[in-house]
């Protein structure tokens, strides 16, 4: 869903704390990495339950000023990513999955250094483990695991981009398809006391869709009813979302976090990967 965000210039290459602020802003929790490389500068195990302050990241970044930078996805950043591998059969994969179950729905999408694809998502809530062989070439990227984002420089030497009109400012993360996964209910990737602070402070433009269909996901796997969750979320929307949105988006975007955990896990076979980046 697009929205309605200044987009920032993209005639020249933003730099990385920039970016790495207005990322932050938006809710996701970020790293440091080393430059043209994927590993970190730092221990980050603890960005995947607390976001860091807009103090610490400017400081990563004047130490590093040529850092990469890394988003942790998974609940702590409201966000799931589907990373597409050309050189090992990526896209021919994702053409097979979509002429099976569906297109994918528009959403935010970046080109990698390596030439490859990060589709991000809503996170659905519950616990999504990251895993490698959703199909040749295809991976996910969940709870406990981080990318490489735009503007990191890949070690060939080549840039992360935003692909045209689906940056971050230009369009929400859509809800995870159902077919892609199906999370599990073992552990939360948020503290009782994120979740508090962000029903009790709500959520700005820009991560309203993506906040929606994290706490419905979130209800749903603790067994709430999905009309209460509705009614639920639809007060919540008018109460804390700013500014709100229409009713029917909501709906909308709860009827597909209800589908994606009444459906059937992909039957394709998966396997846990390592949260290392892509």
């Amino acid at each position: 869903m697009a929205t309605t965000a200044r987009k920032p210039n993209r005639d020249r290459a933003e730099p990385a704390g920039q970016a790495a602020l207005r990322y932050l802003a938006a809710g996701w929790s970020v790293l440091p990495l080393r430059p043209r490389d994927k590993r970190p500068l730092i221990r980050w195990e603890g960005l995947q339950v607390a976001r860091p302050s807009p103090s610490e990241v400017a400081g990563w970044f004047r130490q590093w000023p040529d850092a990469n930078v890394g988003i942790v996805t998974g609940e702590i950043s409201n966000l799931i990513v589907i990373d597409i591998d050309p050189q090992h059969g990526g896209e021919a994969s994702l053409d097979r999955l979509c002429q099976r179950f569906g297109a994918l729905p528009a959403t935010a999408e970046a080109r990698t250094g390596g030439g490859g694809r990060h589709l991000y998502f809503a996170h659905p809530g519950g616990h999504v483990r990251n895993r490698a062989g959703l199909a040749p070439g295809v991976d996910l990227r969940g709870d406990g695991g981080y990318v490489v984002a735009p503007p990191s420089v890949h070690p060939n030497g080549r840039p992360y981009v935003w692909v045209a009109g689906r940056s971050p400012e230009e369009t929400t993360p859509a809800p995870l398809p159902r077919w892609l996964v199906r999370p599990s209910a073992t552990r939360p990737g948020r503290t009782l006391v994120d979740w508090r602070r962000l029903v009790h402070e709500g959520v700005p433009e820009g991560q309203r869709n993506s906040t929606i269909a994290s706490l419905a996901g979130h209800l749903l796997w603790r067994g709430v009813d999905p009309q209460v969750v509705l009614e639920l979320l639809l007060a919540w929307n008018r109460m804390r979302c700013r500014p709100p949105l229409d009713d029917a988006e909501v709906a909308q975007v709860v009827e597909s976090i209800v589908h994606l955990h009444e459906g059937e896990a992909h039957p394709a076979a998966v396997a846990d990967a390592p949260g290392g980046p892509t």
